[in-house]
């Protein structure tokens, strides 16, 4: 039998949250209804993906308490309706705040493992569950109750296999590989029969200039707002190919042949999770530097060598296979 509610806070960005969906579907076997308390795009995304029953967004005055002198009486009220709270946090602080006022379980797990240990992400948060006692060990498959929620929650059917999402944005202009680079794979796909079209988000206005040529009316640039939309957007598209950030999290968490081109971070602790993920990094003697440093060497190999033929070689190997 499922047990009673289980409440999770998260305030990650997109790739930071679609990491944990894995952990979150695991926990969705044990317990027989999840809400979260996150950014209200991400909510509304979890929230149409099945990953959670009911989001409630950060932005709002009722959560923005939880993070002020006193938490409000309806906010403690809401807390105390679940069995457990599931804190992605860093601050114990929070953490005995919200135990001290609802006297429920808080599980406080950090949002990431510490810079210098070289596990992934969606690992760290499993193991995290599973020390806690949130989780078996022993019954642990995420990748298979992955593949079952696809399945039963993603519509394939819609999808265009012609049509292959390019993304040459990130979160932070460190990770960028450069924009001539991907007109080259641009390039590529249109001589191979494909549709290549490229998705821009809201900070990424610099790249939407770049690429709207008026010398090529043909050329498809998507500039996303809202995350709903993108995630629409993705499930139509039958390849994707970007950077390392969390739309690349979101497009292979959905099942679409996705390529990776990783910079400074570290591949190990961030790869996208899903059936057809390629991550193209040349192979180098420095250790990722992403969170360590705070900006990249003077000679970032790390993008410099990444060539486009490596990564159309890595995503013809996913296309084929998987689409």
């Amino acid at each position: 039998m499922a047990a009673p509610e289980l409440f999770v806070i998260h305030q990650g960005a997109l790739g930071d949250f679609v990491a944990i969906f894995p952990a979150l579907l695991e926990l969705k076997r044990y317990y027989k209804r999840i809400e979260v308390l996150c950014q209200n795009q991400l909510g509304i995304l979890a929230k149409e993906l099945g990953v959670v029953d009911r989001y409630y967004p950060q932005e709002g005055a009722l959560a923005a308490s939880l993070f002020a002198d006193q938490i409000e009486p309806k906010m403690v009220d809401l807390l105390k309706s679940f069995a457990a709270i599931v804190l992605f946090s860093n601050s114990s602080q929070l953490q005995h705040a919200i135990h001290h006022v609802t006297g429920n379980p808080c599980h406080r797990i950090p949002p990431k493992p510490p810079a210098q240990k070289r596990i992934h992400v969606t690992e760290f948060a499993l193991n995290s569950l599973v020390e806690q006692g949130l989780l078996s060990k022993a019954d642990l498959n995420p990748a298979s109750t992955m593949e079952r929620h696809l399945r039963e929650n993603v519509n394939h059917q819609t999808r265009n296999s012609k049509k292959i999402l390019l993304h040459p944005g990130a979160g932070s202009l460190r990770k960028r590989w450069p924009i001539s680079l991907f007109l080259r794979i641009e390039s590529m796909l249109k001589s191979s029969s494909l549709e290549p079209e490229f998705i821009v988000g809201p900070a990424e206005q610099d790249l939407a200039k770049m690429l709207l040529d008026p010398h090529l009316p043909d050329r498809t640039v998507h500039a996303l707002i809202e995350t709903i939309d993108l995630l629409v957007l993705l499930d139509s598209a039958g390849g994707y190919i970007g950077n390392d950030s969390g739309v690349s999290h979101l497009a292979a968490f959905l099942g679409l042949p996705t390529i990776v081109i990783f910079g400074p971070a570290d591949p190990r602790r961030w790869k996208p999770i899903g059936r057809a993920v390629e991550v193209v990094r040349p192979k180098l003697e420095c250790r990722p530097c992403f969170e360590t440093q705070k900006e990249n060497c003077e000679d970032p190999r790390c993008l410099k060598d990444t060539l486009p033929e490596l990564v159309i070689d890595a995503f013809y190997h996913a296309y084929k296979k998987y689409s």
